[in-house]
């Protein structure tokens, strides 16, 4: 039901469906996502993941906004919903990934898993909550927002030492998460730091497509190989994909800052290494997802 609630909406474009309606099955798909989840969460009493249920909701308004700008309901603009729901998807990732990253490396190479700090917590995601709420104000944003893309960068960074990255170069399936991850603060500094919106806008990719497309690539191929019951890190060989999706994420970022003249060149490999990325992916880990857990269990 799920898969068919995202799948609708997409073929409704294609026809004269009215938008009111392909944004409320929209808004029904994210509903049931929040629902499973908040679910869960509530069932096992898992306190410190109860706020995975306003944010789906968040999403679910801005969806419906982004929506009725097309109409001119709203006072902003459709450029300001989708900047803020890729700063919704930056604190999701940041808070996550504190959790996920440093307990699967420690796991893995068999040291003491590093604790996180309070302040340093706040300084990572309290500017960018911030930075979602000031994409609807402009002008405000403008003045405020690279002061903390650069405290909430900073932040990663040290955080990110603390995690142990560099130890973690034999193991595709940790390193790819740090890779990935790295991509946030990067992607904030450069953008903090830029007095320039091209360069500003252009970085905005070092995310999307490295922190976001990467970290997942990175943590569903992990999810399937555990999830149908494998060793973990006996699976098929996937740093090619993940070095792949980095690539294409330095490329249609930084490859474009330094050489505009080559945007649309650089676009379209980015778009190959992508496909590539994701493409691999599929071809190694459906077969195990369309089959049963290979150690019997339910699932």
């Amino acid at each position: 039901m799920i898969v068919l609630l995202w799948l609708l909406p997409r073929v409704l474009f294609w026809t004269s469906a009215p938008l009111w309606l392909i944004s409320s099955i929209e808004a029904l798909f994210m509903l049931a996502i929040a629902y499973e989840v908040g679910f869960r969460v509530i069932k096992t009493k898992g306190v410190r993941n109860f706020f995975f249920i306003p944010l789906f909701l968040v999403a679910i308004a801005a969806n419906f906004a982004s929506y009725a700008t097309i109409k001119g309901m709203p006072p902003f603009t459709s450029a300001a919903v989708w900047e803020s729901m890729l700063w919704w998807f930056t604190l999701l990732i940041s808070v996550m990934g504190a959790r996920v990253i440093p307990f699967f490396t420690a796991r893995r190479f068999q040291f003491e898993k590093a604790q996180p700090m309070m302040w340093l917590e706040a300084l990572c995601n309290i500017p960018l909550a911030m930075l979602f709420i000031l994409s609807f104000f402009p002008i405000t944003s403008a003045e405020i927002s690279p002061y903390l893309m650069v405290i909430a960068g900073s932040a990663q960074l040290i955080r990110m030492i603390s995690w142990k990255g560099y130890k973690t170069l034999s193991e595709p399936l940790v390193w790819s998460l740090h890779a990935g991850y790295l991509c946030i603060p990067l992607s904030l500094l450069i953008r903090g730091f830029a007095n320039n919106s091209f360069i500003s806008h252009t970085a905005i990719h070092l995310f999307a497509i490295g922190a976001l497309g990467g970290v997942i690539l990175a943590m569903i191929a992990r999810v399937t190989m555990g999830h149908t019951g494998r060793e973990i890190y006996k699976g098929p060989v996937m740093w090619p994909a993940f070095s792949a999706i980095i690539l294409a994420a330095v490329i249609r970022s930084v490859g474009v800052i330094l050489f505009p003249e080559y945007m649309m060149n650089m676009i379209n490999i980015a778009a190959v290494l992508w496909a590539f990325a994701f493409g691999l992916f599929v071809w190694h880990f459906a077969p195990m997802l369309c089959k049963k857990r290979v150690d019997g269990h339910p699932g």
